[in-house]
């Protein structure tokens, strides 16, 4: 599919699914360190530019990150333009390196409202589940998993509309959000969904067709 421009994807109020692949598949977000700074840039700019942190987790070779873009398209670009350029340069300052380090373009799918936010901020939180590096999300310390499932702090989240509606009260949502990952519902999600990460729009298909036409593309068959 031919790239989408990024004005088609953002708009105000839209919630977005970023993610890109560090050069080389390097381990960029290797250590504490790493993931503490990337945190931190997001942390320092999302304010200023009306952006919203939803959910997050942080793998060794890239960040999902699902967010708001209540200022629409241009301040969502010159979000992530600052935060993945302090990252850079602090990255390359830290190995003595001067190489790229962002391989590709952000990926930056458009998600539609409802069950569609839920089921990417749970394919995020399975990203370390699916790549074996730990049994269950709740181990893995670089995700916004356990601010939802068990109410832990966590200043940077926003919390989804999509989880708000889940319960009238913080136990009830925590209990409900936790039920989305009894084993009977997990196996859609623990293998790589390009629906969810490399595809322009995450949703139904009827509203799927819809953007694509209005990208000047045809709908899959």
């Amino acid at each position: 599919m031919s790239r989408i421009p990024r004005r088609l994807l953002v708009e105000e109020n839209s919630t977005n699914h970023c993610t890109w692949r560090s050069h080389g598949f390097s381990l960029v977000l290797d250590c504490d360190e790493a993931c503490e700074k990337f945190l931190a840039l997001v942390r320092k700019y999302k304010e200023k530019f009306g952006i919203q942190i939803l959910s997050y987790c942080l793998m060794g070779t890239h960040p999902h990150v699902m967010c708001t873009a209540t200022r629409g398209q241009r301040a969502f670009s010159d979000f992530w333009k600052l935060v993945n350029w302090g990252f850079a340069r602090w990255y390359n300052r830290r190995t003595k390196g001067r190489g790229q380090v962002v391989m590709e373009r952000l990926r930056s799918p458009l998600i539609q409202d409802g069950r569609h936010q839920l089921e990417v901020m749970r394919y995020g939180d399975l990203n370390p589940v699916r790549a074996k590096l730990t049994r269950s999300a709740a181990a893995w310390k670089w995700s916004s998993h356990r601010h939802y499932a068990y109410g832990e702090p966590n200043d940077l989240i926003t919390d989804a509309p999509e989880y708000l509606a889940l319960g009238a009260t913080g136990p009830q949502r925590r209990k409900n959000y936790l039920h989305l990952f009894a084993q009977r519902f997990l196996k859609p999600l623990l293998v790589r969904r390009s629906d969810l990460v490399e595809a322009p729009f995450v949703g139904e298909a009827s509203w799927l067709a819809r953007r694509l036409l209005a990208c000047g593309l045809s709908p899959p068959g």
